[in-house]
Order: structure tokens, then C-alpha cells, then sequence
């Protein structure tokens, strides 16, 4: 009787012990892995968004860039990881990179937790260029197929996908220039006078809009954005495409539900906030405090099914 009762009392002590340190999480460092590098996007969000989550969290979030095959590098390392709350990752495409045969694996095979912001990208040519317009620039190359240098990001990454968009809703072929990382290369391309067009986040061409290198011809997004409305939508110009695309955050499959739930509530609530909604609007963003969890996956189911058609054929090639 008395080693049941030893050994009850054991059990009991181990289970509020635990319980304890489950409470208390996250207790240390959590670290975040970007699928690409250093001032992409998805790194500048990470940069502008984690400061907050530090304070609603309260400890240190570090940030890890690994650029790579549309941050399929990335994935491979966060599906591989503790599922314990102290490995993140973020990616553009994750969603997408079964479709092309890039992971065996999609989104639902991760814990889906935000996408904090979506927007659409920016088509740009560099500052010196003869193009004044979306229209002059496509006009020119339908009657000199193959002669511009479209600057965009690795094969199925999400501006790559937009660059193809963008080709069959013009009727327009460019040189495709696919660089290995994330938009940063882009915006620097076009700064540099190194491309003749590109497609793009607004968070990455943002210095170079700023500083005078870059002209904007269009965004992509379903409508002209607060503090930017001289920029056009594609649509508005006569072109039949809309294209939007946010950074999600995620971690391995299976987190405990009550870590799940507290990193989910800490992004609703900082997403949520007038901070968070103030840093969308200067670049070019819009908040989506409702896109977490489940939420948020849904809304990743959507978007591969509409992308779907177009990486299939691609695959194929």
C-alpha cells in the first residue's frame, strides 16, 4: 500500500511539475526560420512584426535566414524540428511547393499559425527606363517576344508565379531571371538598372521606390492602397489579373494545444493592433488579424486550388 501510494504521489508530482513548465512557455528563445534572405520581404515582416510578439511573449525571438529553392530549405529544417513552440518558420509559398514537386509535404502538414499581412506585389522598371506605363511596356514586348529581362524570384517561389501570371494575362514573354532568394535581389536588379522589369513585394522595393531608382507601373492587389493611390491596380489598366500574397508563419505538426493556442492568440492580438496596422500601410500591406489557425490554413487551401492550375502545367515542363 504504501509503495501505491509512494508511486500515486510520484505520478501527481510529475504531472503538476509538468504542467508547471508547460504554463510557463515559452521560457527561452524562440527562433524563427525565414526560407529566404536577409531584406526579402518576408524578413523585413519578420523584423517589423517579432518586436511586438517579444513583448506579448516575453523573450527573445531570433531570427535565422536559410534562402533556398522557394524556401523549401527552410520547411525541410522547421518540419524537422521539436515540435515544442521554439522552432518557427515563415514562407511565402508553402502552399504551393507539393503542387510543383518541390516537398512532399503542404501547409497542412505543419501547424499553420498567422499570416499577419497579404498585398500584392508591385511591377516596376528602373528609374531610367523608356516605359512610362504598363501599357507601354507590354506593347513593346509583344512585338519583341523574348527581349526583356524580367528580374523575379526562384522557380515556383510566389513573384515567379506572379511573373507567369502576368505573361498570359498580357500575351507577353520576357527572359525570365530567377534569382535564388527572396525579392531583395529584385528590388537591387532593378535599382541597379541590371533588369528591365520585375515584380515584387512593395516591402522590398520600398528603399528603392524611395530613393528614386525605381518607377512603379502597377501593383497587382484588387485595389490602390492608402498613401500610394496614384499607383494603379493592374486591373484598373485594363489587364485581367489580381494577385495577392501574404507571409505565413508555422511550426512543426502536433505543438500542444495550449502552446498552439497562446502563439496563436499573441499574433491575433498583435496583428490586431493599431501599430501593426499602421507599419501594413506605409508598405503597402493589409493587416489580417483574422487569419490565424485554422483561419488561416483555410485560406492557404484556397489559394493553392487557384493556383493549382498554372503549376501543374508548369511541372510538366
Amino acid at each position: 500500500m504504501k509503495r501505491f501510494l509512494a508511486i500515486t504521489f510520484a505520478v501527481l508530482l510529475f504531472a503538476v511539475l509538468f504542467s508547471e513548465a508547460r504554463a510557463a512557455y515559452p521560457d527561452k528563445p524562440i527562433k524563427v526560420i525565414i526560407g529566404y534572405e536577409a531584406g526579402s520581404s518576408s524578413d523585413m515582416v519578420a523584423r517589423a512584426l517579432y518586436p511586438w510578439m517579444e513583448k506579448e511573449l516575453g523573450q527573445p525571438i531570433v531570427i535565422l535566414n536559410k534562402p533556398g529553392a522557394a524556401s523549401a530549405l527552410a520547411m525541410r529544417e522547421v518540419m524537422e524540428s521539436k515540435p515544442d513552440g521554439y522552432t518557427l518558420g515563415m514562407s511565402f509559398s508553402i502552399h504551393v511547393l507539393k503542387i510543383q514537386g518541390l516537398l512532399p509535404y503542404t501547409h497542412r502538414d505543419f501547424d499553420v499559425l498567422s499570416i499577419p499581412a497579404i498585398a500584392g506585389a508591385m511591377l516596376a522598371v528602373p528609374v531610367k527606363s523608356p516605359f512610362q506605363s504598363t501599357k507601354e511596356l507590354v506593347d513593346y514586348a509583344k512585338t519583341n517576344p523574348g527581349k526583356l529581362r524580367m528580374s523575379t524570384t526562384a522557380r515556383g517561389a510566389v513573384h515567379w508565379i506572379q511573373v507567369v501570371m502576368f505573361e498570359r494575362a498580357t500575351g507577353t514573354k520576357f527572359v525570365v531571371i530567377s534569382n535564388p532568394g527572396g525579392a531583395g535581389h529584385i528590388a537591387i536588379q532593378l535599382g541597379g538598372g541590371h533588369a528591365d522589369v520585375g515584380i515584387c513585394s512593395f516591402s522590398a522595393l520600398f528603399s528603392q521606390y524611395e530613393g528614386g531608382n525605381v518607377r512603379i507601373l502597377a501593383t497587382t492587389g484588387p485595389r490602390r492602397m492608402r498613401g500610394y493611390e496614384t499607383i494603379q491596380t493592374l486591373k484598373e489598366q485594363g489587364y485581367n489579373m489580381v494577385s495577392t500574397s501574404g507571409v505565413i508563419i508555422l511550426g512543426p505538426k502536433k505543438l500542444p494545444q495550449d502552446i498552439y493556442k497562446r502563439l496563436t492568440f499573441a499574433f491575433a492580438k498583435v496583428t490586431g493592433s493599431q501599430e501593426w496596422a499602421d507599419w501594413c500601410a506605409s508598405r503597402f500591406n493589409t493587416p489580417m488579424p483574422n487569419l490565424v489557425g485554422e483561419e488561416a490554413a483555410k485560406f492557404l487551401d484556397q489559394e493553392a486550388e487557384a493556383q493549382r492550375p498554372i503549376l501543374e502545367t508548369l511541372k510538366s515542363k
